[in-house]
């Protein structure tokens, strides 16, 4: 069965916060796809509470992870997971995250899966960002419900996807407090729908947000906080930090605060790099070495393990070092002291 696409990928416009029940129900072949994590993983949960199945019901779904076994062995054990009938003739729910770093000979096989799926199998797939001149890519999204997920890089964005979730959740913002509401929080959708959540239990039965609720309810997120930086810092983006360090030491974040949290960022980096040249896989990482992580965070730190490698790490911990004594020693201002520190890490 061919499917339509569920969101438009030029365009946040047609993207729903709210996924159409018959249409997951029907699917046998689910793809989640893009580069937000957040709105990737809304999505998972969604469809499996849509499924009526809990994401740790390890008797009716399996999981997957495209990182977890580099060998050729792990594609057998994927297929012989779909094509297994349950013992109830229940519907089994298989599910494959990571889908991206699945070697190209799996990620046919997975591809031609999907042209003739197995009745009593539903195939979720979720990836992050994969190479669009792949045929298997075109024959995925040909046979499979597509739910694409962007990041949030612009108001613009910000306001279509408000725009959306307000249509979706029935709210009702005038188009004075939906412009204040992106100029005020943070440019990603974790930010704004944690707010909005936010919002609706301080407004209690009534659907209408103001921009008085607003301003009671919410804290500025446009002023950057340490989180913004350790990001900017792991994904290696060296403009962006430079711009968060100079927000922070203008807002009167001290210099000495910054150098000890990402002492901590690095520390933690610095563990989990350990695990990995023992050879503990990216997935067994995250499941039982992350325990003091936020959930949400926990794929973040696993790319930025790939953004540093021991010999970084060990580069990042010696600036923070001269940047920690010259601020005890007051050899220069902070905002320089700042700069000099992202740039003697990230570049």
């Amino acid at each position: 069965m061919d499917y339509q696409k569920y969101s438009n990928k030029s365009t946040f416009e047609a993207q729903s916060t709210v996924l159409n029940a018959e249409k997951v129900k029907s699917a046998r072949n689910i793809f989640i796809h893009g580069t937000d994590a957040f709105q990737r993983d809304t999505y998972f949960k969604q469809v499996m509470k849509i499924l009526g199945v809990s994401v740790n019901d390890e008797a009716s779904s399996y999981m997957f992870y495209g990182d977890d076994f580099p060998r050729d062995e792990k594609i057998f054990s994927i297929m012989d997971t779909l094509n297994m009938m349950s013992f109830d003739l229940s519907e089994k729910i298989v599910s494959i995250r990571h889908f991206e770093s699945l070697n190209k000979e799996a990620i046919n096989r997975i591809a031609k899966y999907c042209e003739n799926p197995f009745e009593y199998s539903k195939l979720i797939i979720i990836s992050d960002k994969l190479d669009g001149r792949l045929g298997a890519l075109k024959t995925i999204e040909k046979h499979s419900l597509c739910l694409e997920t962007k990041e949030i890089k612009y108001t613009k964005d910000l306001m279509q996807w408000l725009n959306n979730y307000i249509r979706d959740n029935q709210i009702q913002m005038d188009e004075a407090t939906k412009n204040y509401f992106v100029n005020t929080v943070h440019l990603d959708s974790y930010t704004a729908y944690n707010e909005l959540k936010k919002l609706e239990l301080y407004i209690g039965n009534s659907n209408t947000i103001t921009i008085n609720d607003i301003k009671e309810c919410t804290i500025n997120s446009k002023v950057y906080a340490i989180f913004d930086l350790t990001d900017a810092i792991g994904y290696r983006q060296r403009d962006k930090s430079l711009q968060i360090v100079d927000n922070l030491v203008s807002n009167e974040e001290s210099i000495i605060m910054i150098v000890s949290s990402l002492t901590n960022f690095f520390f933690t980096l610095w563990r989990l790099d350990v695990l990995r040249r023992k050879g503990i896989s990216a997935h067994d990482i995250k499941t039982s070495h992350m325990k003091e992580i936020n959930p949400y965070f926990k794929d973040k730190y696993i790319t930025f393990l790939k953004n540093y490698n021991q010999e970084q790490i060990a580069k990042a911990f010696k600036q923070l070092y001269i940047c920690d004594t010259r601020a005890k020693l007051s050899m220069g201002k902070d905002e320089i002291l700042g700069m000099s520190l992202v740039m003697g890490i990230v570049t």
